[in-house]
């Protein structure tokens, strides 16, 4: 036999088992890949950094690729996953290695700094037209042409204003030396916003400071303070934006000693800051609502749990359903109906409108199903007869005792319900068990505009894994 037939009858042979075996060893690979792809934590950068690396060893260079962008969306300041793109630190910012090698042709006296990357300019956004479902608020004593500060009964002395302000950014210089982090640092009228992002003008900066006013414009509506320019709270609101939910995380534990807690609210409050990581966190609008309420006409008079939750949810359900990023979030004011329409229709419920005016405090265990109540009482009574908010906390109110006092707190308690079943009557000439009928009709009626099926589908999307590409 010929040494040509020599090399044919061999490759017959061996080349196919060659191939059997490459194809058994990726398969094992492919395996591999998958396991670790499903175990990925969905917000950690450092684990994305280190499955780019697995893929690139492993020669899935498209994987790699996308896990390596994942890192700095999830951490924009990954320096790890910067290097692997080619960038280098330059001040705060990062360039390019190209660009900094590149001559200038110029002495290094008038040698420019290399252009940074670009931080998306700060953009202010307008909320889109209400549109069906979306619920209806009074009409905003804000558009008056007449309207001003000088209508807004919130009055705060100047000094002590500007005091509190100077000691808000020592406490946050401090913070940052401490920590060896950089805040940006954005101030306006009514808030004060620390963030670690690379600008204060960041595009998440613009998203969250858009939510914040559209808030204190449906805030000034519901409570009825005049003027665009009203102050609804004593002090400017004090927020820190982590720039990634590690960042966040490490801030709870360190900073404030709070156990990281994946909340829906994506942040919480402690003391005079609201920490959040998501420019869309309903923690910082809770907080806005709350504490206005707790001011309203400048006065910090104790008042029911359901009030103040109320309004906080009537702002988050409304600022959702007008411009929710998803079907889920456009359905949060009416899914709010429908649990509460569930509690009410319930067999043996017991839950009413005196267990919301009598209740001295939220039940922690059934904080949604609270809230949900809370809001529908606080929406339907609003729209009937929007003034009655602010009476139950104007000057007619008890004044409360000293919270230390836990004997005159049980007596005054009792006092504020009767006042507060004072005012409703007063308000809507009708006694509570009628005024309970009525709001639990409203209940029913709202509730039969709740679309299950389209809430369950953002919630549950026919999707397994991950499906995206790049």
């Amino acid at each position: 036999m010929n040494r040509l037939a020599i090399a044919v009858v061999l490759n017959l042979i061996l080349v196919p088992a060659l191939l059997n075996a490459q194809d058994s060893k990726r398969s094992e690979v492919l395996k591999e890949y998958c396991k670790r792809a499903a175990q990925l934590p969905p917000r950690d950068a450092n684990a994305h950094f280190r499955f780019y690396l697995w893929c690139s060893e492993n020669n899935f260079s498209n994987e790699a690729g996308f896990y390596l962008k994942e890192a700095l969306v999830i951490d924009e300041d990954h320096t790890d996953a910067r290097e692997a793109l080619g960038y280098a630190r330059y001040g705060s910012s990062w360039v390019l290695k190209t660009e900094l090698a590149k001559p200038t042709g110029k002495s290094s006296r008038n040698t420019k700094a290399p252009e940074a990357e670009k931080t998306p300019e700060l953009v202010i956004t307008t909320p889109p037209a209400t549109e069906a479902g979306v619920p209806s608020l009074p009409a905003d004593p804000s558009t008056s042409e007449e309207a001003g500060t000088e209508d807004s009964e919130l009055v705060v002395d100047a000094t002590s204003y500007s005091a509190d302000v100077i000691r808000k950014k020592e406490w946050a210089a401090s913070l940052a030396e401490n920590l060896n982090i950089e805040f940006q640092t954005y101030e306006d009228q009514d808030f004060l916003i620390h963030t670690t992002l690379s600008s204060a003008r960041h595009a998440k900066v613009g998203q969250l400071l858009a939510q914040l006013k559209a808030a204190k414009k449906l805030l000034g509506t519901v409570l009825g303070a005049k003027g665009k320019d009203a102050l609804l709270w004593p002090a400017k609101v004090q927020i820190v934006l982590l720039r990634s939910e590690q960042q966040f995380q490490q801030f709870a534990e360190v900073v404030d000693q709070v156990d990281y807690a994946k909340n829906p609210e994506s942040g919480y409050t402690k003391e005079e800051h609201t920490a959040i990581w998501q420019p869309d966190s309903t923690a910082a609008l809770r907080i806005l609502a709350t504490d206005a309420v707790k001011y309203i006409h400048g006065t910090d008079r104790q008042t029911g749990w359901w009030l103040s939750e109320g309004v906080a949810e009537l702002v988050i359900g409304t600022l959702k359903s007008k411009s929710g990023k998803d079907a889920r979030d456009k359905a949060y004011f009416l899914r709010n109906y429908k649990t509460t329409a569930d509690i009410l229709s319930a067999e043996n419920n017991e839950d009413n409108i005196y267990y919301l005016l009598e209740a001295q405090e939220m039940k922690r265990r059934q904080e949604r199903r609270s809230r949900a109540m809370a809001m529908t009482l606080v929406n339907f009574l609003s729209r009937k007869v929007p003034r009655f908010l602010s009476d139950l906390k104007g000057k007619e109110a008890p004044a409360a005792p000293p919270e230390d006092d836990a004997d005159a707190l049980k007596v005054y308690w009792l006092s504020y319900v009767n006042f507060q079943e004072k005012t409703l009557k007063t308000h809507f000439k009708k006694e509570t068990e009628e005024l309970d009928l009525l709001w639990k009709r409203h209940v029913l009626d709202m509730a039969k505009k709740y679309n299950p099926a389209a809430d369950q589908r953002a919630r549950y999307p026919n999707v397994r894994g991950r499906n995206r590409q790049d």
